[in-house]
């Protein structure tokens, strides 16, 4: 009865994850339009500067936050929130026993990583990021190449992007590639591909900060591919036992492939601009479906062989129609105007 109890008072305590994963105190940013000094309830920090690092109590009360110069003061009220910590009691192994534990605790709550005031507005009106600076609210547009696709093993081209900002939130990003005939890794190979060919995709990003177009995002991709190029490929006959001659079936043929596929991916990334420079960093997952035709192969009706090993080369060569997966992974880098 006694290792009943304490199975379950032990499940109680290992349940509630704000307790055992927030500390008590979180550090905050707190950034200013200006050198300024800082008050976080009566506490002052007397050292002038646009931004300041404080650690603060968690707590469910509103944080009171002044910045004041020798002529300005502003004075804002920090709403908190509930921890992605806190919110981990969904998971369900636990029967949501740490929304019970966790309820009084003020580590369940949080405030904002990072809080921007500006002097020259007036109310208690506060920014839970630090926007674009001025020099850069002009700059709509962002010009970008993706070096290392000129390196891909396969698609290898040279890629161009155009993003526009239409809002805080959204941008729209225009990507157009042209296919090289041969990649970099082939050049000095006999053979070579003649790859015919091009790529189009449109992406619509949002930026979580209201920070377009910098910062975190999230964005919807969808993605056409065109091209047509030549392979070198062993195959065999569909069912080998009717034959008698089946040892002497395997054999290699140069073949044309003609390909389209339409992919719809979701990706996260995140854009930094500096100096006009941008850089954006990105990965994600989608679907794709896939049109692959061969020709001037020796005989059609034969079918590929399959390697024992998983081969990148086989899965984009493989003939038919077909849904798999799309890994997106890059990194672009631009010229804001």
């Amino acid at each position: 009865m006694k290792k009943t109890i304490l199975l379950i008072l032990i499940s109680l305590i290992f349940s509630s994850c704000a307790t055992l994963l927030n500390s008590r105190t979180e550090g905050l940013t707190i950034v200013t339009n200006e050198p300024s000094k800082i008050q976080i309830e009566k506490d002052t920090i007397h050292s002038k500067s646009t931004q300041h690092y404080v650690a603060v109590e968690r707590s469910k009360d509103s944080l009171e936050i002044s910045a004041f110069t020798e002529s300005k003061r502003k004075t804002i009220n920090v709403k908190s929130s509930n921890s992605f910590a806190y919110w981990l009691n969904l998971y369900p192994s636990t029967a949501w026993t740490g929304f019970l534990i966790d309820k009084n605790n003020p580590k369940r709550y949080t405030y904002p990583k990072i809080i921007y005031i500006d002097l020259n507005q007036n109310g208690n009106n506060y920014l839970k990021y630090k926007p674009l600076d001025t020099v850069y609210s002009k700059y709509n547009n962002i010009l970008k190449i993706t070096p290392l696709k000129t390196l891909g093993v396969m698609n290898s081209g040279l890629e161009i992007s155009y993003e526009k900002k239409f809002s805080n939130y959204f941008t729209t990003q225009f990507t157009a590639t042209y296919l090289f005939p041969v990649n970099v890794w082939d050049v000095n190979h006999d053979f070579k591909p003649n790859i015919k060919g091009f790529q189009l995709a449109i992406e619509e990003k949002f930026y979580f900060k209201r920070s377009a177009p910098i910062g975190p995002y999230i964005s919807l991709e969808f993605n056409y591919l065109k091209n047509q190029y030549h392979d070198i490929w062993h195959f065999e006959t569909d069912d080998i036992y009717p034959d008698t001659s089946y040892n002497y079936t395997n054999y290699s043929d140069t073949f044309g492939i003609k390909k389209q596929t339409f992919s719809l991916n979701f990706k996260l990334g995140y854009q930094i601009v500096r100096q006009r420079f941008s850089i954006d960093l990105y990965a994600g997952l989608g679907i794709r479906y896939k049109d692959v035709v061969h020709f001037d192969r020796i005989k059609p009706e034969d079918k590929m062989e399959i390697p024992r090993h998983p081969n990148f080369f086989y899965i984009t060569n493989k003939n038919g129609q077909y849904w798999t997966i799309s890994i997106p992974l890059n990194i672009r880098i631009g010229w804001t105007f």
